[in-house]
């Protein structure tokens, strides 16, 4: 990772040949010396590495990931992060990271393209070429995929800005785009080396693997709902939520995602790991690949590229603690998404942190309005990150389980219900969460709308956290409906309404400690009691397990037998309506209060940071907006 990361900060900062402050900058010759660039095979493949810088960043992961059914912002109502969560379509709501970021990558894949496509090579040299051209029209294709989730049709170049007859340009149809990506994907399959072959060192690149489970995903989005509205007018009447009009186009679009899907299963390289938990445990640590499942993954490291993955999205840390140092988690699980795992589901406690540390190292249980988001830990790392924002946590862009569950449902569709190989691949997935017990996965759906809701399921347990969610409803056209299921369980779980009437509103814990780099602990040892627990029964608890215990009330904010955790409160909200006085939260009652069906399942554009720096969208502004 440090020296991918290394060559990538090199190549941004020395040859800046394609960035630019905004889409419409125009580089200097100074800026632009392609010729020296493209002098050398070494120098051009610098180029490709500083291509990387977009496949993924903060705002994906942030700022667009929550307003699910997985996790939600605790920030003030008048918050950009909490806009954006909760559906309030405004220009602070706009994640205008992905956008800027996205064409910033998109302009030097580009000007890479264009500066390969003219270097004169041959052997070896000619054919690193071609998989550096390979590699540009996969990273190029995966930018414009996270473009088109979030903002849906955008501006579409594929030449570099000096080569471009007008400095502006509009919004494109996004099924023109979907074609464009899709051709250059196929291309690139055709030319990437398996990872097997030893052509790249890390997952940090995409391999032929990774470029098949890219195609995959693209062509499933492309066949997938979106929201739409008439190019032409922008008359808000027209918006609506659809799948591509002709359906042979959306067969045909199924058809590459399950192929490209079986392309990698039947290659036979990648397999899932034993333990769900060590594919997190490896990110965390830093400079352990994992390729077979985690097939491409973005890199992050030192003071340029890096960010602060764990700090805002992980487990708490208090401020004092002197080992890990600090951290300050604004996104949190939400409780029924907590309470839908099953308890032996391994993923559960891997995916929501039970627990937070403080100040000298405690392990302290956390109540339901304070569920950390588990997969992202500072305590899992080997050593100190490079600062209090730089975590050094490399993203899992694509893993096999992802491919496997893509092909699962591709399968499903084509043949109008699932095959034997798409429950194989599904119960595959299903048998690493129970530990390989076949006995506790339970049955398989054999027809075509129970098999597609258990996919639905299955990729939310399986994927939770990891920055697919949102528009995996969207391309199911599930947005609406699981938002509103969502607000209405969790007002019936701070009432004790059914099916929450049973959930127990205290917790008994073993108390632990985590005092050393990569911490063992997954998830504090509990039994939830429906009372108080008395000293009698805290006193067995320890005949019977051993340790100290404690207890904390469930629907509260952070409580240790009655005294507050100031190293946590802060991150938590009170979720029980009798402990609120007979009355829900409001960060229950505000829960996705700006999502309107038909409206809210994309983004506006910014009017200063987009609209107003590009002429070429005049006028072309969200139509609900």
């Amino acid at each position: 990772m440090k020296k991918i990361v290394y060559y990538i900060a090199v190549a941004f900062l020395a040859i800046n040949f394609s960035s630019c402050s905004d889409f419409l900058d125009l580089p200097s010759k100074s800026k632009t010396d392609s010729e020296s660039v493209f002098s050398s095979i070494d120098k051009a493949e610098m180029a490709v590495l500083a291509c990387y810088t977009g496949v993924w960043m903060q705002d994906a992961w942030y700022k667009a990931q929550n307003g699910t059914d997985e996790m939600w912002s605790t920030e003030s109502n008048s918050n950009a992060n909490n806009y954006a969560a909760n559906y309030v379509l405004n220009d602070q709501s706009c994640p205008t990271g992905i956008y800027t970021t996205s064409y910033s990558s998109i302009e030097r894949c580009n000007s890479c393209l264009k500066g390969l496509r003219a270097m004169s090579l041959s052997g070896e040299d000619e054919r690193k070429c071609h998989i550096y051209i390979a590699e540009c029209l996969a990273v190029r294709a995966t930018c414009f995929l996270n473009l088109i989730r979030y903002f849906g049709d955008v501006p579409y170049s594929t030449v570099p800005v000096l080569d471009m007859t007008t400095f502006s340009s509009s919004r494109v149809d996004r099924d023109e785009i979907y074609d464009g990506i899709i051709a250059d994907l196929q291309e690139a399959v055709e030319v990437l080396p398996w990872y097997s072959e030893g052509f790249f060192s890390t997952p940090e690149r995409i391999s032929k693997n990774a470029a098949y489970g890219l195609l995959a995903r693209t062509a499933l989005y492309a066949a997938g709902y979106a929201l739409h509205w008439d190019l032409n007018t922008y008359d808000k009447s027209t918006l609506q939520m659809r799948r591509p009009l002709d359906e042979s186009r959306v067969r045909k679009l199924y058809t590459i995602a399950d192929e490209a899907c079986k392309a990698v299963i039947s290659k036979g390289e990648n397999s899932l790991l034993s333990k769900y938990e060590d594919v997190f445990r490896a990110l965390n640590e830093g400079g352990v690949y994992n390729p077979e499942e985690v097939m491409f993954e973005y890199a992050e490291f030192g003071n340029t590229t890096n960010g602060r993955v764990g700090y805002t999205n992980g487990l708490c840390i208090h401020a004092s603690n002197a080992l890990y140092g600090k951290t300050l988690p604004l996104q949190l699980i939400h409780p029924t998404f907590y309470l839908s795992f099953a308890d032996d589901d391994t993923r559960r406690d891997v995916t929501v942190g039970n627990y937070s540390i403080d100040a000298a190292g405690n392990d302290i249980a956390v109540p339901y309005g304070a569920l950390n988001l588990g997969k992202w830990r500072c305590n899992w790392k080997a050593g100190p990150r490079t600062a209090t924002l730089k975590t050094d946590v490399n993203w899992p862009i694509l893993r096999y389980s992802d491919v496997l569950l893509m092909y699962a449902e591709a399968e499903n569709y084509l043949n109008n219900g699932p095959t034997e190989a798409a429950k194989a691949a599904y119960e595959q997935v299903r048998l690493r969460a129970f530990a390989g017990d076949a006995s506790r996965i339970g049955t398989t759906p054999s027809t075509y709308d129970t098999f597609f809701k258990a996919i639905v399921k299955e990729r939310a347990f399986e994927l939770a956290t990891e920055g697919w969610r949102r528009t995996d409803l969207i391309r199911w056209n599930l947005l609406a409906e699981t938002l509103a299921e969502t607000k209405a369980n969790t007002e019936k779980l701070a009432m004790r309404e059914v099916p929450y009437n049973e959930v127990k509103t205290y917790r008994a814990y073993k108390e632990a400690t985590s005092t050393s780099w990569k911490d063992p602990l997954v998830g504090l040892t509990y039994i939830d009691f429906d009372h108080q627990p008395t000293e009698t029964e805290m006193s067995e608890l320890v005949a019977r397990y051993g340790g100290t215990w404690n207890w904390v009330n469930m629907f509260i904010t952070p409580n240790i037998a009655g005294e507050t955790n100031s190293g946590i409160a802060g991150q938590s909200k009170i979720l029980g309506y009798k402990e609120n006085n007979n009355t829900l939260p409001a960060w229950i009652t505000e829960l996705y209060r700006g999502f309107i069906k038909n409206q809210a399942e994309l983004y506006t554009l910014s009017t200063t940071a987009i609209i107003d720096v590009n002429p070429g969208l005049t006028g072309q502004q969200h139509p609900a907006y």
